[in-house]
């Protein structure tokens, strides 16, 4: 149970890194900032989303594979996918507004940020228990 709580806390820490690094007025500021993370380096880009990481020593360690850890597996995964997506189609010089249908202007409220912090633990929370 100990293990279990611990587990919750080290994950609400990594996604809350993951947003704060994320975290824009803007939505092409959060492209942006992602950008920034991949032009450090693909690897930093990689160790950037210690969560998606943690998840998985998690479930492999503790031999977890029901709905709620493939879940969470696979939501990160196309995460990190879209992110690379994004970089590529910045890199072409696509136009995001138009391949998204979003305008890079829209602006992002702080509470939309840290969503990924609710949904991921909870849903770490009924893998685990």
């Amino acid at each position: 149970m100990e293990d279990k709580a611990l587990y919750l806390i080290v994950l609400i820490i990594f996604e809350l890194y993951e947003a704060s690094w994320q975290k824009a007025d803007s939505f092409k500021g959060i492209i942006d900032n992602i950008f920034k993370k991949y032009e450090n380096g693909q690897i930093y880009f990689f160790l950037s989303h210690p969560s998606y990481w943690f998840v998985l020593y998690i479930a492999i360690k503790s031999g977890i594979s029901n709905i709620w850890m493939i879940s969470i597996l696979l939501l990160k995964t196309s995460d990190i996918a879209f992110k690379l997506w994004l970089i590529q189609s910045k890199i072409k010089g696509k136009d995001i507004d138009e391949i998204l249908g979003i305008p890079q202007d829209f602006q992002m409220s702080s509470s939309m940020i840290y969503l990924n912090t609710v949904v991921y633990t909870v849903l770490f929370y009924f893998a685990l228990f």
